[in-house]
Parts: C-alpha cells; structure tokens; sequence
C-alpha cells in the first residue's frame, strides 16, 4: 500500500480546510472525507495500518495522498513519528497571526465541543486567555489537553514548533503558507497561495477557498490582554520570521 507523502500539519483555524479543499481540486491529490487523520500518537485508536487504509480509495490518478491534521504541529514527537513513517514526505504549515488564531480557535470550540470536554470554554474570552497565559507560565500545560486554553494558546507558538520539522526535514519539503496571504485580496496577494502550492507540488491549483470562519460568540478581548498576548508572542514571531524567511512582526502588527 503507498504510503501517505503529503501531511498538512497546521496549526488549526489557519484556513487547513481551505486548503484540503484547494487540494482536492486539483484531482492530483488524495484528501480522505474526514481530512484530520490525527495518526503519529495522536489519536492511540490510528495505528499505522489503520492510517493507511483510510487511504485505501486513492487511484494512480492521485500523486499525492494528503493527510491535513491541524494538530500535528504542536506536537514534537509527531514530528520524529512523520519521519519515521515517510522521510520523503512533503509537509505543509499554515499560520496565522497568533492572537487572531488564539481568539477564533475560542470562538470555533465555544459553538462546537461539549463544556464537559473543555470545561474552561464557559469562561468568557479574558477570563479564559487569563487562565491559558497563567498555566503556561506555570508550566501546566499537559499533552493532548486539546480544548485547554493553555492548549490553546500553545498553538500559536508556531517558532518552536516549526523547528522540530525543520530539523528533520529538508528545506524543499516544508512549505509555509500564511492565512494572511489567501484572506487579502490586493493583486499581489491574489492567488498567492495557489502559485506556492503549484511550484511546491507540481499541480494546477485552483484558489476556491472554502469559508470555514468561525461564526457566532463574537469576541473582543481587552486592550490589556491583547497587548500581553503580543509580548507572550513575540519573540516566537521573531523566530518564526527567521526560519521561513519573512518578516511576519511586520505583517501581524508584533
């Protein structure tokens, strides 16, 4: 059985949907119905064998088969698990400015995951940043607390997340694209992320973004608390500006 070469790897609400969409487009890329996968330790149900035979429908049409989990680049053992797996796999990150990505992840599990899962999503958004930044600081962050704020928040650190990959995978196999980058529409930006996705892949992508922008429970955080993300942010933005080669503290206002 071919093994799965293509792993989008997040981080969530950074437009992954969007992007599993653009790839089934293409007719070239295998994407399952359920495109999170959540293999490599995530999920201890997916064994191996049971990852690769949600691939099972994929033709000889399909040059790539495409596992787009959004949880895979907060977790550093996914990463040696990738490698492990298929070293000549191509993996692609998505971000997003990490205090817009923190609040719509708030705003998308508000609606959508039992309290009972996530009891800390019946606080209101600054009491729930407050306990996320309080328990990172405090080092209570604990593995797979996925509906956590400390969790959360963890998300965003996309510097110190991305070096694990980086680390294990060549440059020519990591592509980075940024949810910026496909919202704007000046002409520069149009289509941008369907040209990087065509050199990276070698595949006609159309750039039909699928609107998966969380709705409802509107949020606004305090100015104090935004300011404070942005200091708890900021030199991993700096770090992350360097391993991709792009000055993200212009773009995302750090």
């Amino acid at each position: 059985m071919r093994r799965v070469n293509l792993i989008g790897i997040g981080a969530p609400r950074t437009a992954t949907s969007s992007l599993a969409w653009m790839l089934r487009g293409t007719g070239k890329v295998f994407v399952p119905e359920e495109k999170e996968m959540n293999g490599f330790g995530i999920d201890a149900n997916v064994t191996e064998s049971v990852y690769d035979m949600r691939f099972s429908e994929a033709t000889t049409e399909h040059r790539y088969l495409a596992d787009i989990s959004p949880v895979y680049l907060s977790s550093i053992p996914v990463a040696e698990a990738i490698k492990a797996y298929n070293p000549d796999a191509k993996i692609i990150a998505t971000l997003r400015d990490p205090v817009s990505r923190v609040i719509s992840q708030y705003r998308h599990m508000k609606g959508k995951i039992d309290p009972s899962l996530g009891p800390e999503l019946k606080l209101d958004i600054n009491s729930y940043i407050r306990k996320g930044v309080a328990d990172i600081y405090n080092n209570k962050l604990e593995d797979n607390s996925w509906y956590s704020a400390a969790m959360n928040i963890n998300h965003s650190f996309y510097g110190r997340h991305l070096q694990a990959y980086y680390q294990r995978f060549p440059k020519n196999q990591m592509l980075v694209l940024v949810y910026e980058d496909l919202m704007r529409w000046r002409p520069f930006h149009r289509g941008l992320w369907a040209r990087q996705l065509q050199r990276f892949l070698g595949v006609n992508v159309n750039q039909e973004y699928r609107d998966n922008r969380a709705v409802g429970f509107e949020t606004k955080i305090a100015d104090d608390m935004a300011v404070d993300l942005k200091k708890l942010f900021a030199a991993d933005v700096s770090t992350t500006s360097d391993l991709i080669g792009r000055d993200l503290a212009r773009l995302w206002g750090y």
